[in-house]
């Protein structure tokens, strides 16, 4: 059976992705004659609200995910058997306390780290049938990555950071290269272009990496608690950009948070705990935010 095809006629939210077999709470809802069933309540109007949608494809899909490191003879399990969906066009905040896996699942949807168990599907493609240069061709082309960590080559002014990718996508001489450009202008850094990564204030070395993972005009942007290092001005500024790109680009945001206001604004959130989802996610935000 297709995969997408198996993943409607098995007991999960589709809105979410959540396997429901052992969950007695999920509630049911018939549509068109059939009955589907949510981990809860926000995750039920969501699909109300546009079932079409639902019944389609994810942009990203986790089926069966686990992730465990062994040192030795000691193995650390990080994700259990985690099921999620992400749709095109969504902010989606991933929220849970410290330690729970949330960058660990962040860096498996954005291809930058393999399950131990599992599959990773984007756009209904199994990514585990991919090769090394497809994989990387994909992050590079279509996903965008922003880190609390800036990630800047101190050796390379901001211009030349934030045209790496495009290096890469050898499309060093296109027009992407004149459009990055501009944005430097547009995020307040068109002064800044030639400067290093020293010279250049912590809110200012956030922007150049928005810029970068902007290069390649990605279809999603991953962000690891990307205004974690700022103070709560730049890092309001930078949270606006990126919504605004949601808002009027539709690029699909996925974010890993701490900060309450920040899992406020977002259209889905995915909470974890010990390294597995938590049903009914929408009512978790103050227990799992600061």
């Amino acid at each position: 059976m297709h995969a997408e095809h198996e993943r409607i006629s098995k007991k999960i939210d589709l809105v979410c992705g959540m396997h429901l077999q052992t969950f007695p709470q999920a509630l049911p809802y018939a549509h068109e004659g059939k009955e589907y069933h949510f981990c809860g309540e926000g995750c039920l109007e969501r699909f109300k609200k546009n079932p079409k949608k639902y019944l389609g494809t994810p942009f990203i899909h986790l089926d069966g995910v686990y992730k465990s490191f062994t040192t030795g003879r000691l193995e650390t399990r990080i994700l259990h058997d985690v099921d999620v969906h992400i749709w095109e066009g969504d902010f989606v905040s991933i929220i849970g306390p410290s330690g729970s896996g949330k960058s660990t699942l962040l860096n498996i949807m954005g291809l930058l780290d393999k399950p131990t168990k599992g599959k990773v599907f984007v756009r209904g493609v199994d990514t585990s049938t991919m090769s090394e240069e497809e994989t990387a061709s994909l992050r590079s082309t279509v996903f965008g990555f922003v880190f609390q960590q800036y990630n800047l080559i101190p050796w390379l002014n901001a211009y030349e950071n934030a045209t790496i990718p495009l290096i890469f996508a050898r499309d060093a001489h296109g027009e992407r290269m004149e459009h990055t450009r501009k944005r430097f202008a547009e995020m307040g850094l068109g002064e800044r272009l030639m400067h290093h990564p020293t010279e250049l204030s912590g809110g200012e070395q956030q922007r150049v990496a928005l810029i970068r993972a902007l290069a390649n005009d990605p279809a999603i942007i991953f962000g690891d608690e990307p205004t974690g290092n700022l103070d709560s001005k730049t890092g309001n500024m930078l949270l606006d950009s990126l919504i605004r790109l949601n808002r009027t680009q539709s690029k699909t945001l996925v974010v890993v948070t701490h900060d309450k206001d920040i899992a406020e604004k977002a259209d889905e959130i995915i909470t974890l705990k010990d390294g597995a989802l938590v049903p009914d996610h929408h009512v978790h935000k103050a227990t799992y935010t600061e």
